[in-house]
C-alpha cells in the first residue's frame, strides 16, 4: 500500500503527539486535530482521500469519537474508525466497522489496531 493517510483526533496533546510520532514512524501521512469537530471540518473539505481515522471518543465540541464514527460510516463508509477510550463500556455500542482500542493503550497494540484496519479496508476494495 502506498503511503496511508491517517486522521487522528485527540484532546489531549500529549498523546495526541505520541500517536503522530508513532503512525508517522509507521511509514503514515498524518493530521491530527483536537477535537471530532475539527476532523469533520477537515474530512468535508479534504480532496485527498483518509484511509484511516483514529479518534478518542471523549473530546469537547458538539461532536464526540462515537458521533464522528457514525456519520463516517454514513457518509464514507470505505474509511475505518478506530475509536480509543479508558471507558471500556463505549466499546459495546460501536458499529461493525469500528475498532476500538481501549486507553491506556502501547505504541504496538496502536500500530496493530491501525495495521489491521488499513489490511481490512483493502481487501475490501478488491
Amino acid at each position: 500500500m502506498a503511503q496511508p493517510s491517517i486522521l487522528v483526533l485527540e484532546d489531549d496533546e500529549i498523546i495526541r503527539s505520541l500517536m503522530v510520532d508513532v503512525l508517522e514512524e509507521f511509514g503514515a501521512l498524518v493530521t491530527s486535530f483536537p477535537s471530532a469537530d475539527e476532523g469533520m471540518i477537515f474530512l468535508e473539505r479534504a480532496d485527498d482521500r483518509v484511509d484511516l481515522i483514529v479518534s478518542d471518543i471523549q473530546m469537547p465540541g458538539l461532536l464526540n469519537g462515537y458521533d464522528l464514527s457514525r456519520v463516517v460510516a454514513h457518509r464514507w463508509p470505505s474509511v475505518p474508525v478506530v475509536l480509543t477510550s479508558g471507558n471500556r463500556a463505549m466499546a459495546s455500542q460501536l458499529g461493525a466497522s469500528v475498532r476500538f482500542l481501549p486507553k491506556p493503550w502501547s505504541t504496538e497494540h496502536l500500530l496493530e489496531c491501525v495495521q489491521t484496519a488499513l489490511t481490512q479496508q483493502e481487501s475490501s476494495m478488491h
